[in-house]
């Protein structure tokens, strides 16, 4: 098919199937998926599947065992945690694309103007929490698939398209367990693309690392009156916020070159986020608890900043005899990025340009994301993030995703795995 007609034909079928994505949308976005617990994620993976199914995808279901619920999903109260699948094409054949798209959404929280869950549509958008992150990932991903069949444009290789668990609580029970399951190998796939919402003009190339760590001090508790009788595990705390601020916060000041979105998170942040001591106010602390949140720019590592934590841990315990802290890692992802001359990208690139009218950009994101478990774990370089939700509404009151960005997507995968697979003549 000449190409000309090949892009037409694709931005017709995607058009006409309008009123679809809207209802599908709607469909998915009512349900509420929140994580943790991990709320009514049997129906939403069903309802997924559904519509998989509906349009000629074989579909399979791949469900975390019950004995490792605990291990993959501290968080989740017991609750089932299972991802769908579907393959547009023989499963066997290859090449491959995989789509993959979470479900599951942050709670909603507070200050929404409209029902989180009543996919209000306004504008030419669908209000609605999850929408932009990133459900409609997975509509556009789906409805990608979608057009590519009504259009009768028959791939040499498979379209797959997946929906998991988890990810806003680390994707363990997700992406993770999918890896170690096989899916997202460079033994078994291709081309992999995170339907995140990184922006629909945007590749992603990778993120930042992040190392979420608590520090549990003890010292000696005494009457207030008394302080030299005691040691107060409130002040190892203030002493240890100086320390980090004197001796780590120098060596992170440089800003990476990398396209990190928003701008301002071209920056290593170092975020004091718990602090919790004391039970009376005439009563030295004997315990403190002090949490961080850091997120590392591609250039630094986690062991890096492990050594550097402890370091300051010790200097402050030299100073004051008598104390002591324990450390509790509770999220450790390395940095992510993968090269930006692949096919994937130059064709993602290409079609991009074709739906958009421009050239798209690159970005990194400024929180980690699932892209970490298929190219560290799943050892695949051909792993971009890719998706028509807006990175700036992620996780806000009244989030939304707009109607036009979804089909302009589905339409940029479309083209991409045509351009990727080819056609069967």
């Amino acid at each position: 098919m000449e190409r000309e007609n090949l892009v037409a034909v694709i931005d017709e079928t995607v058009e006409g199937l309008t009123r679809e994505l809207v209802d599908f949308s709607c469909a998915v976005f009512g349900i509420p998926t929140q994580n943790p617990p991990g709320n009514n994620y049997r129906k939403c993976a069903e309802t997924i599947g559904a519509m998989m199914e509906e349009i000629g995808m074989e579909v399979e279901y791949v469900e975390v065992p019950e004995e490792r619920l605990m291990e993959l999903a501290p968080l989740g109260e017991g609750l089932p945690r299972g991802s769908v699948v579907g393959y547009l094409g023989d499963k066997t054949r290859r090449p491959n694309i995989h789509f993959t798209g979470h479900y599951d959404v942050v709670p909603e929280g507070t200050g929404w103007t409209t029902d989180p869950y009543g996919c209000e549509i306004r504008d030419g958008n669908i209000y609605a929490r999850g929408s932009s992150d990133q459900k409609s990932g997975i509509v556009s991903q789906i409805f990608a698939a979608y057009a590519l069949k009504k259009a009768g444009l028959k791939l040499k290789g498979t379209f797959i398209a997946s929906a998991t668990p988890d990810e806003e609580t680390g994707g363990q029970a997700g992406v993770g367990y999918m890896v170690e399951q096989g899916y997202f190998t460079k033994e078994s796939t291709d081309y992999c693309v995170i339907t995140e919402c990184l922006d629909v003009d945007k590749v992603c190339i990778g993120h930042r690392g992040t190392l979420w760590f608590e520090v549990n001090i003890t010292g000696k508790q005494s009457h207030g009156s008394m302080p030299s009788e005691g040691i107060n595990a409130l002040e190892f705390a203030q002493r240890l916020m100086q320390t980090i601020d004197e001796d780590i916060r120098p060596l992170i000041a440089k800003p990476t070159e990398l396209p990190v979105n928003p701008p301002a998170c071209r920056m290593t942040t170092l975020t004091p986020t718990i602090l919790q001591a004391g039970e009376k106010i005439n009563t030295v602390p004997a315990t403190c608890r002090i949490g961080y949140d850091w997120r590392l720019v591609p250039e630094l590592s986690v062991s890096w900043a492990k050594e550097q934590i402890i370091a300051a841990c010790e200097k402050v315990k030299a100073g004051m005899p008598g104390s002591d802290y324990s450390i509790v890692w509770r999220g450790a992802d390395d940095p992510t990025l993968v090269p930006k001359d692949t096919d994937l990208v130059e064709t993602f690139f290409a079609s991009g340009k074709t739906y958009l009218g421009k050239e798209m950009e690159f970005s990194v994101s400024p929180g980690m994301d699932d892209q970490k478990y298929v190219v560290q774990k799943g050892k695949l370089e051909k792993c971009i993030v890719y998706g028509p939700g807006r990175l700036t509404l992620a996780h806000k009151a009244d989030e939304y995703v707009n109607i036009e960005e979804m089909k302009t997507a589905a339409k940029i995968m479309a083209l991409s795995a045509v351009d990727l697979l080819g056609l069967e003549e």
